[in-house]
This record gives structure tokens, sequence and C-alpha cells, in this order.
């Protein structure tokens, strides 16, 4: 089965870039998705900039039932579910493979507040996953993760330890010395979901973690995974993953315990109560995993099992005019339109590969040319300017009057 993609300069012309703007502060009970770096080999040196995505209101995620989707499918107000381009501005294009880059998740709601269905001073804390193999997450026996506070052995994060983090988190993402994370405080960036925060203009991030700070927003549980090369153990193309604990600071009727998310009990005041995973992967697309599920897809049927892809391979499931094979192929936006589907610098035109469907060769990729879109010069293919396993290239040749060229995509049987 196969599925063309024309292209030619003409397409230049008809590429969007969308409007760059930052995302303003945060609202009470929004999860942070937060990345900052620190040098290496020479750890100590806090980087100049950080990143932070604005995923949402935390119920959306707290409530989720669905396995290996977009973060956009779970909260459909965010503006783009990719930040690649984002992360290779603020840290540079090695982001994914150097080992200097930390990502995590924090929340939290400030004293006297609530949010729905959270109550005053609920606390949002990450913890790094180590794989997505079915029926692991990292932590004894699937149970939800419980905080070890110091020598004292314990599962129960204590009034005051709440406290702390809670005042700490509310400092960072609402009551800096300069007001919150707002547009005025930040750089814009590709995606209108994340901001680029400069620490220097406000209270910065190295207050609260290491290696300024000996601890993590005053706890000894580390909220962050390092981004190292390679990718998590039971995914082809995962890059990292965190798991988000919500811990309550006190029970109340209009507090949801959790029994119909991804949560195997009920809510513990002071405890971790795991609510899922949000994952990266190595092309910048941010997901959600929930407890206990099965792998990432392995070929296109099973992905779109999974993510509730409709109309096999020739359809069109969010109906942005791409078929769906396509979007498997050329790691498209799933769940909204894509606008153009690769990418033009000049005479060259780039189409981005989806890794799951590299590794498992149930995709494979050709480029065709013709003077006059094959009415009496056939198609013919041609060699790659690039193919890798990420991508795919090809540059139209000076001297000739008029060249089209087109992107071939087949569906392995």
């Amino acid at each position: 089965m196969k599925h063309r993609i024309r292209f030619s300069l003409l397409m230049a012309a008809a590429l969007s870039t969308g409007s760059l703007r930052a995302t303003d502060d945060f609202a009470q009970g929004d999860l942070a998705l937060v990345f900052y770096s620190v040098s290496n080999p020479a750890p100590g040196s806090f980087g100049t900039e950080y990143y932070v995505f604005n995923l949402g209101p935390a119920s959306s995620f707290r409530e989720n039932t669905q396995n290996n989707v977009s973060v956009k499918t779970v909260n459909p107000t965010i503006s783009n579910a990719n930040i690649a381009a984002d992360l290779s501005s603020v840290f540079g294009p090695g982001w994914a493979d150097d080992g200097t880059v930390r990502m995590m998740v924090v929340g939290t709601i400030q004293g006297g507040q609530s949010a729905n269905g959270d109550t005053s001073r609920t606390i949002y804390f990450s913890a790094a996953r180590t794989s997505l193999n079915s029926g692991q997450t990292g932590y004894d026996a699937m149970t939800p993760f419980t905080y070890v506070q110091g020598n004292a052995g314990g599962n129960t994060l204590s009034s005051s330890v709440r406290a702390a983090i809670n005042n700490n988190l509310t400092t960072f993402l609402y009551t800096s010395t300069n007001g919150a994370i707002t547009a005025g405080n930040v750089t814009s960036g590709a995606n209108i979901s994340g901001t680029r925060i400069t620490t220097s203009v406000f209270t910065p991030l190295s207050t609260f973690v290491p290696p300024s700070q000996p601890n993590y927003f005053q706890t000894l549980e580390n909220p962050t995974v390092i981004l190292r090369p390679g990718t998590l153990p039971g995914t082809a193309n995962v890059e990292a993953a965190v798991d988000v604990f919500r811990i309550l600071n006190n029970l109340t009727t209009n507090a949801p315990d959790l029994t119909s998310g991804s949560s195997s009990g009920d809510a513990v005041v002071g405890q971790g109560q795991y609510i899922g995973a949000i994952t990266l992967d190595t092309a910048g697309n941010l997901k959600v995993q929930a407890v206990g599920a099965s792998a990432p897809a392995a070929n296109f049927a099973s992905w779109a099992a999974e993510n509730n892809v409709t109309g096999g391979p020739q359809g069109d499931s969010d109906l942005d005019g791409i078929s769906n094979l396509l979007e498997y192929a050329l790691n498209l936006n799933l769940t909204g339109s894509d606008g153009s589907p690769g990418t033009v610098s000049g005479r060259t035109t780039t189409f981005t590969k989806r890794a799951v469907a590299v590794t498992n060769n149930d995709i494979t990729y050709a480029i065709e040319e013709s003077d006059d879109l094959g009415i009496s010069d056939a198609w013919a293919v041609v060699t790659p300017t690039t193919n890798t396993t990420s991508e795919i290239s090809y540059t139209l040749p000076l001297g000739s009057p008029k060249k089209f060229a087109r992107l071939v995509v087949t569906q392995v049987p």
C-alpha cells in the first residue's frame, strides 16, 4: 500500500510558522513541565535559562485513563504537543543526548485556595521512571510511590515538609520578585504553551534544585530525570519519562480519591499517589502513559489502536487532509492539523521519520522525480540527499527549467 506526498519549491510559500508568543502565568492547579541544564563534565554550573511547559489543569491528567496518547489528547487546550524546536533553541541541538538537561513535573495549590477538586497546599511532584515495559513503573509492585522522609524512615511527608515544598513551589510558579511566570518575563518560543525563562529574571530555579542547593524544594525526593543518550527500556523512541504523584495536604468531601484514574488506591494525606507518567520522545513529542499499561505501539496497527486512530491507513482520523499512514510514517500530530508535513529550505525539502516505524521496519520511504508530474516523464526513484533513521530529504537539482519530486511512503505487509 502506497501513500504519496508531492513536494516542490512552491511548498515554501505555503509553510506556516505560526505565531510566536509565550504562555501566560500558571493558574492554580496547573502542572508545570520544567527543563533545566547543568554543565557537563564539570557539574556545579547551573544553566542561564530554563524552559517551562504548561500542561494545564492537573485534574485532566489526574482522572485520565488513556494510555500512550498525546498530552494534547488529555488537555485539548495545549497548542502543540511537540517541543523539539524550543528545546533546541534553549539547550542546543544535543538536548536529547548530551546528558546535561533535566526534566521534571511540579505543581501546587497556594495556601488558602483550591482548584479542580484539589484542596489548599496540594502538591504535584515527579520522579524518574526507569522503564516503560508492561507492568513496570520503576517502583515496588506498581504501588503508588510513597515519599521517604530522610532518616525518619516513614512513607509520609510531614505537614511542615509539605508546607515548605508548597511555599517553594508557590514562589517558583506564582509569586517571584517580579511577578509570576508571565509573558513579560520570558522569551517567546515556537510553542505558545511553553515559556523560555532566563534565570536572572526572577528567583532562579537553582534556588530549589541541585547543584546550587543540596535538596529539591526542601525535600530529599528528586523530581528530575536526566535526558541521556539512548532510549528508555520498553520503548523504541522515548527519551525520558517521569511518573507524576499527587500529595494531598488534607482530605475533604470535595477531594477526589482518584480511583477512576490511573491510581490503584485512595488518596492518603502526605503520601504520593500515582496519576500517570509524562514521556518525551526523541522527536520532542509529549505523551501520557497510564499505570501498568503495555509498551508503546510496535507498528501501524497497534499504534492506531492505542491512539484511537480510525479509518485504516488511508483514512484521515483527525480530518486534516493527511492520511493516517502518513501521520504514522512522518511522526505527525494525530489529533489535529499539521499544516505542511515537511519543511522547505531553499531547494531542499525534509521529512521527519517516526522512530517506531523505522525500528519495526513496517514503513519504507523513497523519493521520486519527474519533469512534468509523470505526464510524459514517468516518476522515477532517485537517491535522497539524506536518508537517516530520523529523516529523509531531497535537494532539487539546478539546471532544469522545471523539476518535481515527491515522497512515497509504503506500508510493509
